[in-house]
């Protein structure tokens, strides 16, 4: 299999982002194998690495924010911009993530880690091949406001743009402790 043909290959799998481990399975070789050729890859211009054992065959920031770390999905400032609430871009995607936060400024994405219990309230967004995870409205508020991104003042400007009934019935279905500390932020 030549390197165009991976490239296709990978490109129709739906996936923009693989780690060599997945690559390997794509192309059903040996993870060796598979470094290799992501390396000529890189090497070639048919794809980036991103961080150490991953490559993306695609320049969709979006798309490698959300794959890049599994599961994770674009919230805070990141999302609130991509729903037009917001006009200011932020300097980084900013993605939730159950797993440790990490920052990773040479691809421009920071995560930050929320509880299991909080990992819901996003949609599967269709990019031409590819997809991305996107926080509704509402969710990216209640990250924020979890993760105490935003101040007061931006919190109650906020609500004043999404959908508050969605909003507080996304705020019921969260653990009492992180619901009654957000309520108390928002009064």
């Amino acid at each position: 299999m030549n390197l165009y043909e991976i490239r296709e290959k990978a490109l129709k799998s739906g996936r923009a982002v693989f780690s060599v481990q997945q690559l390997a399975n794509l192309i059903s070789s040996s993870k060796l194998t598979a470094k290799v050729y992501a390396s000529r890859l890189v090497h070639k211009k048919l794809a980036r690495r991103l961080i150490r054992g991953k490559i993306a065959f695609t320049n969709e920031d979006y798309v490698v924010a959300t794959q890049l770390i599994e599961p994770s999905y674009i919230s805070l400032y990141s999302a609130l911009l991509m729903h037009q609430l917001i006009q200011q871009v932020p300097a980084n995607i900013e993605c939730v993530t159950p797993k440790l936060t990490r920052r990773l400024p040479g691809v421009g994405v920071n995560y930050h880690r929320i509880p299991s219990s909080l990992f819901f309230g996003f949609e599967r967004v269709k990019v031409d091949r590819d997809y991305y995870f996107l926080a509704t409205p509402e969710k990216a508020l209640i990250d924020g406001l979890y993760l105490r991104a935003y101040s007061i003042s931006t919190a109650a400007e906020l609500m004043k743009k999404i959908n508050r009934k969605r909003f507080i019935q996304l705020l019921n279905t969260i653990p009492d402790k992180t619901r009654k500390r957000i309520e108390r932020e928002l009064k």
